[in-house]
């Protein structure tokens, strides 16, 4: 008797979750139709408000109504509607949306840029523009796929139509310059190399924003090709301007640019100018710099020593080992140590590692270790898989970080077991390392 009871709880319970179920799905039904109704009265608050509430629902029957709402006579409205298509992340907009981005108000021009770009984003929530994370240019490793980690880029394995970036690649001319700088910003989220041509052009002309915009964009791309064609924005007059070339041609390990960098390291002494110059010629390491690095490891300055050191860490050279194991000693500054850790490792001394992994853990410091290990690529993935059972969740979490973007696929059976792991932020990234592995 108590089993026939429960089974009849049961049922009852189920019934009215399935009851409830129907009733929300015919309430937002009905809303629905309400909302589609509402987009086509004669006032015009009434057609914003309700293209705003069909991207919020985020529900795909909105999507042949805003459609036809795009074109609407009220400017608000189209923005509201352009705005919705975004949200729907659907790719059935994007004809209308190449359409709107050519409307005759900046404001609708400007959120068909944000839209298209929506439409290649794995996030859920809306998408906007924001600054590109200091972090990303700061970075050690020109490609350390950070980028593809911030909200503001696309996952390489992601794939847009070069339809979309050609029309985007077209507003670097626009006759706004806010939708000029969202145009490279866009271009650079997409990773668009086909219109690597166009930016080479706008970056020519115009606003030093628009220059520094391009050049980031450019970073993201990765395609190391344009740097004969940036090298002359070492002297712009915009100081702005000089200091993100410096970097972009750091990242890109440019040779070419590493005379006219060592100029202005030697011109410009104890100014900013100068710390950007040294920290380009530690990213490009290129041994005839390996004076200039064992000087500076004696610098006041800890990031000078940081970048020196950094710099003979991509030297390499294992004659070195006892100078930086005695400065290692003497370094109070975590950075620096990092550094110089980085620095011995990458001259043989295996038994570093350890101390690079565990610093995985600092708040800190840990994007400078995660940019080491993706900077040296497949071969310490092999040995950094050894610490995926590290106690420290932080660690692990950040290791598949870097497994994940250094991209060795032989390596994701060890990643496998950490989608079980008990913390949910582990669980998370190695979720992320998987798709991006098995993607590759």
């Amino acid at each position: 008797m108590r089993s026939i009871a429960k089974w009849r709880i049961l049922v009852t319970g189920m019934c009215c979750i399935a009851f409830g179920m129907a009733l929300a799905i015919q309430a937002a039904e009905q809303t629905m139709e309400q909302l589609k109704a509402d987009l086509k009265s004669p006032k015009p608050q009434d057609r914003r408000k309700a293209a705003a509430e069909m991207g919020k629902s985020r529900n795909r029957d909105a999507m042949a109504p805003l459609l036809a709402a795009a074109q609407d006579s009220d400017l608000k409205v189209r923005v509201e509607v352009v705005k919705a298509l975004g949200l729907l992340r659907d790719q059935r907009s994007i004809t209308m949306l190449l359409t709107t981005l050519q409307d005759p108000a900046a404001s609708v021009r400007e959120e068909s840029i944000i839209a298209l770009v929506n439409l290649y984003a794995e996030r859920d929530e809306g998408f906007s523009f924001t600054r590109l994370a200091e972090q990303t240019y700061k970075t050690i490793n020109p490609f350390s796929d950070q980028v593809g980690h911030d909200p503001t880029a696309v996952e390489s394995y992601i794939k847009v139509s070069p339809v979309v970036t050609d029309a985007i690649a077209e507003r670097l001319v626009d006759s706004s310059l806010g939708i000029r700088i969202d145009a490279a910003k866009g271009l650079g989220i997409l990773r668009a190399e086909n219109a690597i041509p166009k930016m080479l052009e706008a970056i020519k002309v115009g606003d030093a924003n628009l220059r520094i915009a391009i050049l980031r964009a450019l970073y993201k791309i990765r395609n190391t090709s344009v740097d004969t064609g940036i090298l002359l924005y070492l002297n712009d007059a915009n100081s702005n301007v000089r200091e993100e070339t410096l970097l972009t041609l750091g990242l890109f390990r440019s040779r070419k640019a590493l005379p006219e960098i060592q100029r202005i390291y030697d011109r410009n002494p104890d100014t900013k100018l100068r710390a950007k110059a040294l920290q380009a010629i530690s990213l490009i390491g290129d041994p005839s710099s390996t004076d200039l690095f064992k000087r500076n490891l004696r610098d006041p300055d800890a990031q000078y020593r940081q970048y020196a050191a950094e710099g003979l860490a991509r030297v390499g050279d294992p004659s070195l080992i006892e100078e930086i194991s005695r400065t290692l000693l003497a370094e109070k500054k975590e950075p620096a140590q990092l550094a110089l850790s980085f620095a011995l490792y990458r001259m043989g001394r295996k038994e570093y590692l350890d101390k690079l992994v565990s610093s995985l853990s600092s708040k800190e410091n840990h994007s400078q270790l995660e940019a080491y290990f993706i900077e040296m690529g497949k071969p310490v993935s092999y040995e950094l898989v050894r610490y995926l059972n590290n106690e420290d969740p932080r660690v692990r979490a950040r290791l598949c970080v870097v497994l994940g973007q250094i991209g060795d696929r032989s390596i994701l059976d060890k990643i496998q077991p950490l989608l079980k792991d008990p913390n949910t932020e582990v669980i998370s990234e190695a979720t992320l390392a998987v798709k991006r592995l098995g993607a590759r």
